[in-house]
């Protein structure tokens, strides 16, 4: 396996699943997240991801969240990463390909710590 991206950002990920903020706070937390993204990418010269590949999201933060609320928290995320895998679809339907692989994990991270790991990898 090769690995083709290696990010660690600054965001924050946070349970949509349980989670009462308004629809203006939840759009300004969904907006950065692909800011974040999006600059990272055209910072490495925008490198095209073949649909064959393996996406691996890490959570980073001082404490662990359960399995449910750990794929709430990415969906917006998978959403923006998908996109640059597969541009051009429909919000939200770049992520239903079955040639993505698609990985959660979490690492504890120091307290007030908080970042996402984003590692992508493809066959050698």
């Amino acid at each position: 396996m090769k690995k083709i991206i290696d990010w660690r950002l600054p965001i924050r990920l946070v349970s949509e699943a349980n989670n009462n903020d308004h629809w203006t706070k939840k759009r300004k937390r969904f907006r950065a997240q692909k800011d974040w993204i999006t600059m990272r990418h055209r910072l490495d010269g925008s490198p095209e991801i073949p649909l064959d590949c393996i996406v691996v999201v890490t959570r980073i933060a001082p404490r662990e969240l359960d399995e449910d609320n750990m794929y709430s928290c990415c969906k917006h995320l998978r959403d923006y990463i998908a996109d640059l895998i597969r541009p051009g679809l429909a919000p939200g339907r770049a992520d239903d390909s079955k040639t993505i692989e698609w990985n959660y994990k979490q690492e504890k991270g120091q307290p007030k710590e908080y970042a996402v790991k984003i590692e992508i990898f493809v066959q050698d």
